[in-house]
C-alpha cells in the first residue's frame, strides 16, 4: 500500500495515494506536527520561517480534509 503524498500541476499537495485509516492517521500526524513546529518558533522567528510553519499547518489541514 502506498500512502505517499502525489504532486499534481495544481499545487504541491494532492490527495494521498491511499485513502482510509492510514491515510487519516498520517495527515493527522503531520498535522500535530505542523502545530508542534508553529508552537516551538520564539518571538524573535524570522518572517520567512514562520510563512513556512504556517504554509505547513495549512497544507496538513488540506491533507486531513482529503483523507476524511
Amino acid at each position: 500500500m502506498n500512502t505517499a503524498l502525489t504532486a499534481t500541476d495544481n499545487g504541491p499537495l494532492s490527495r494521498p495515494a491511499s485513502h482510509g485509516p492510514v491515510a487519516r492517521d498520517q495527515a493527522e500526524r503531520e498535522l500535530l506536527a505542523a502545530h508542534a513546529e508553529l508552537d516551538s518558533l520564539g518571538t524573535e522567528v524570522s518572517p520567512s520561517r514562520l510563512e513556512r510553519a504556517l504554509e505547513r499547518l495549512a497544507a496538513a489541514e488540506h491533507l486531513l480534509a482529503l483523507a476524511a
